[in-house]
């Protein structure tokens, strides 16, 4: 956060700073998708797309890496329809529905308690 209280993003740091919030970023994503056994990552953009391969290929950690459309307010194409898009995506991708068996669980749950 800068001083005014703003969220700063990682181009707004400093190299030094961003490189090693990055690292530890790398790091951690390698863990949970080892620790999860996760067959497929979903990177929110290209850039997240293209870090987390760089990433969890440096690491030697075999999973599918994928993208979905960021909601960019700077992507035209993201402010006419993010949603149907990022769902679209996901379809071709084989986890929406995944997303609705969790989603159903968690009400069934819910309901339980």
């Amino acid at each position: 956060m800068s001083a005014s209280g703003k969220n700063l993003t990682p181009p707004e740091l400093p190299v030094g700073e961003r490189e090693k919030l990055l690292a530890l970023c790398d790091i951690t994503l390698c863990k949970v998708v080892e620790a999860l056994g996760v067959s497929m990552v979903i990177g929110i953009g290209r850039v997240a797309e293209q870090r987390a391969w760089r990433a969890l290929t440096a690491a030697g950690v075999s999973v599918r890496v994928e993208s979905i459309m960021h909601p960019s307010p700077r992507n035209p194409k993201a402010n006419k329809g993010w949603e149907g898009e990022a769902r679209t995506r996901l379809t071709e991708l084989g986890v929406i529905s995944l997303l609705s068996m969790s989603n159903n669980m968690m009400k069934a749950h819910k309901e339980n308690e």
